[in-house]
């Protein structure tokens, strides 16, 4: 079966080799592929494309900046804190494979390792039989799971807001998240629920702190909050 055609992946890998074969085979499966060869031009390709990956492969032994780096200022990105990474090592070393999973990582693959297992593991993450986690209800359910958990965890606040725009054309909702998320913080995240609603999750926020995102915000969207 054919990956939805829209699923673009990031592949980090800098074995010229390697990158070829392994392009070439998700491409057939119907995959959306950018390559680059450092961490360096791994995070220039993201924080330029207009919308993020569906999946960053990233090989955790590169030139200059190496994998983990690389991961660390990834999820930096506010836009890339839930976007699934898979890492890629020599061999299975406990100590890295944990930092990884510290940094965010939800997947890694040792070398040498086969083209249908590579297959396998993208599409658990990505493909027509993923759980959904990368749908943005999917994604949506993650992120307030996570921070509600730690919420409770630390006896803190947590806020969810609705924000919705009949009058956009098409398209433009992604540009109002880019808008959301350059006036909000980092820990906070934005998420295009549909065409014309965004969800905003507040962590460590109540009901005032709520009623000062919604002012921020106020003149291209209209509100419902819950926290």
């Amino acid at each position: 079966m054919l990956a939805l055609p829209e699923k673009s992946i990031l592949l980090v890998e800098d074995s010229n080799l390697t990158r070829f074969s392994s392009r070439r085979t998700l491409e057939e499966k119907g995959y959306l592929v950018d390559e680059a060869a450092s961490g360096q031009e791994a995070l220039v390709k993201a924080r330029g494309k207009g919308e993020p990956y569906d999946l960053v492969i990233l090989d955790i032994h590169l030139p200059g900046m190496d994998g983990l780096g690389v991961l660390e200022n990834l999820k930096r990105l506010p836009e890339y804190r839930y976007v699934p990474v898979m890492v890629v090592t020599v061999e299975s070393n406990v100590a890295v494979v944990r930092r990884a999973i510290e940094l965010g990582a939800v997947e890694y693959l040792c070398k040498p390792y086969s083209l249908e297992e590579l297959v396998r593991r993208v599409e658990k993450l990505i493909g027509p039989g993923a759980r959904g986690e990368a749908a943005p209800t999917g994604l949506l359910h993650k992120v307030l799971r996570n921070e509600i958990n730690r919420a409770s965890r630390g006896g803190l606040n947590v806020a969810l807001v609705l924000a919705r725009s009949e009058r956009l054309g098409k398209g433009k909702i992604g540009e109002c998240a880019r808008q959301a998320r350059r006036r909000l913080r980092e820990i906070d995240t934005v998420i295009e629920l549909s065409k014309s609603t965004l969800a905003i999750v507040l962590p460590h926020t109540g009901k005032e702190g709520a009623q000062v995102v919604t002012t921020k915000l106020e003149g291209f969207l209209s509100f419902s909050t819950l926290n």
